[in-house]
């Protein structure tokens, strides 16, 4: 009787767990070599545009590496029409709208507030301190830009900053410590004289800010006493700095809450932001401007004396 041949083995099993290393590397393996990708040929790029990039690169290279060519009368040049710069014209408009709305919103308040109840009243006082917060904050942080920018000789540049809330603030609470510093000489000096009238401590606060400013600015701090003794010595060197300085911002301050407490007093007080937001706007930046302008000018006082120095000290070697 003759036996059934045995069945033949699978070449190969459909379950790859049951394959032995082997037989695995077999089943692995590719029967064919798989096709090679044509390579993307690089696209040519006309000889203009290539011309053009490069001009565009060396340009801004030239830019970020030329040093800005020193103003001839930096006290006086440039100083009462920046605010219409086409740099600094929509950061004018942004602060003249804000501190527009911001008054409207505080004499509504001051207005109301008290007659529709205490709960009432302090739901009316947000609306102006956000505002008012929001619109100081970013003329701050623009007022640092411009003060740092013109300190390095710069007479044209953006001083818009990107949206940054928090750090707005910041400045402000930053600018607004350096007042109350000031303010405490002020507070002095109301004691001193003594009398009804704030005049002599708004004077006297108006004198000792921008020593406060550019001392703390120069130590980065909020409160420098070696700084500010530095830019005490500087009136002596830059003392023509300093009275034109004061020339040009006393008066326009002191003339700005002469005009708005006019104008609130008068037949028409809701007219007054109209003016008074834009001339405000208008004498932050140049404040701004010319503060950047002083510390140049201290700057270069400082440096000549002890360049002076130098030279002579080589000479006796």
């Amino acid at each position: 009787m003759d036996m059934p041949p045995p069945p033949e083995k699978p070449k190969a099993r459909v379950n790859p767990l049951l394959l032995d290393e082997d037989e695995l590397r077999v089943a692995a393996r590719p029967s064919s070599p798989p096709a090679k990708e044509n390579p993307v040929a690089p696209r040519d790029v006309p000889a203009w545009v290539q011309r053009a990039v490069q001009a565009a690169e060396e340009k801004q290279d030239a830019a970020e590496e030329e040093t800005p060519t020193p103003v001839r009368w930096p006290m006086l040049t440039g100083i009462w029409t920046y605010p219409f710069h086409l740099s600094v014209l929509a950061v004018w408009v942004f602060v003249s709208i804000g501190l527009i709305v911001t008054g409207w919103l505080t004499m509504f308040w001051i207005e109301y507030g008290t007659i529709l109840g205490m709960t009432t009243a302090r739901l009316l006082g947000l609306p102006p301190l956000a505002t008012g917060t929001l619109t100081l904050a970013y003329a701050a942080t623009c007022c640092l830009t411009i003060i740092e920018g013109t300190s390095y000789g710069g007479d044209e540049f953006p001083i818009t900053p990107l949206f940054d809330w928090k750090g707005w603030v910041w400045n402000l609470f930053h600018i607004a410590a350096l007042a109350l510093e000031a303010g405490v000489v002020g507070f002095l000096v109301h004691l001193i004289c003594g009398g009804g009238s704030l005049w002599p401590a708004i004077v006297s606060t108006l004198v000792a800010f921008p020593f406060v400013l550019l001392g703390a600015l120069a130590a980065d701090g909020a409160w420098a006493p070696i700084a500010i003794r530095t830019i005490l010595r500087s009136i002596v060197p830059a003392g023509w700095a300093w009275g034109l300085f004061f020339l040009q911002t006393m008066p326009p301050i002191v003339g700005w809450i002469l005009l708005t407490r006019a104008g609130l007093g008068g037949p028409s007080p809701w007219l007054t932001p109209l003016y008074a937001g834009p001339l405000l706007a208008a004498i932050i930046l140049i404040y701004a401007r010319l503060s950047g302008r002083l510390a140049g000018c201290i700057g270069a006082a400082i440096e000549e004396p002890s360049n002076e120095g130098d030279d002579d000290d080589d000479d006796n070697e």
